[in-house]
């Protein structure tokens, strides 16, 4: 798994998100889900009102979700390796918030690896992976799907 899958001048390319964590291409994905930001409103009912004034309150970032991936160097242990650097449920043990939490760029490529528009996720730590379902004559990629839990994001 080792081979980077983006070839530049191949149409065939189908690998359309690179993650990069610490400034090294670490992944590339074929979906991405970036996370929706939103402010939630909060209203206050001021004595003798017939109506609500409303103010921007909190500012509430969703999850990421990357689907159809191929880890660049390390395996599909590294998505492993830092799920499991969370919270380990052989051991019991949480994980320090200062080791798993990582600024993670998205970087959405185009067909022959030219960047379209980035995503700087910060804080992020992965909190769920699913794998699809393995069969014998398939060389496919076998990380369906990683979810990553997002602090605060900027879009450059």
């Amino acid at each position: 798994m080792g081979a980077i899958p983006v070839f530049n001048g191949n149409p065939r390319q189908s690998w359309q998100f690179l993650v990069r964590i610490d400034g090294f291409d670490t992944a590339y994905f074929q979906k991405a889900t970036i996370p929706e930001r939103e402010v939630e409103v909060d209203e206050f009912n001021p004595a003798g009102s017939i109506r609500a004034t409303k103010f921007a309150g909190r500012s509430k970032i969703g999850d990421c979700t990357l689907e159809k991936g191929m880890f660049a160097d390390d395996g599909d242990f590294a998505a492993w390796n830092w799920l499991t650097s969370a919270s380990d449920t052989l051991t019991g043990d949480l994980g320090d918030p200062g080791t798993y939490r990582k600024d993670i760029e998205i970087v959405h490529i185009d067909r022959v690896g030219s960047p379209i528009q980035t995503w700087l996720l910060k804080e992020c730590f992965c909190s769920k992976i699913e794998w699809s379902d393995n069969e014998g004559e398939s060389s496919d990629h076998s990380v369906e799907t990683l979810t990553l839990t997002v602090g605060d994001m900027e879009v450059n």
